[in-house]
């Protein structure tokens, strides 16, 4: 049916849209709070920050990317 050959072409854009990519630091100071986990981003833990700027412990947004595939704050982008 129609209905279904939609859906599956959702589905299929939806796993085949390309997560964003980041790049890993360790954190020289303190930076407020991840949005995911709601803890602190604390001197010495390993971060990623995404091309937005916004930045997560990188493994909040490893496992954020598992099930989205963008920012947690700026979904449109």
């Amino acid at each position: 049916s129609v209905a279904s050959d939609e859906m599956e072409m959702y589905f299929i854009m939806c796993l085949s849209k390309p997560r964003l990519s980041y790049n890993d630091d360790v954190l020289t100071k303190d930076a407020g709070e991840c949005v995911i986990c709601l803890e602190e981003l604390l001197q010495g833990d390993t971060i990623a920050r995404l091309p937005c700027l916004c930045i997560y412990h990188k493994s909040c947004i490893d496992s954020w990317f598992e099930v989205n595939r963008s920012c947690p704050e700026h979904p449109a982008d």
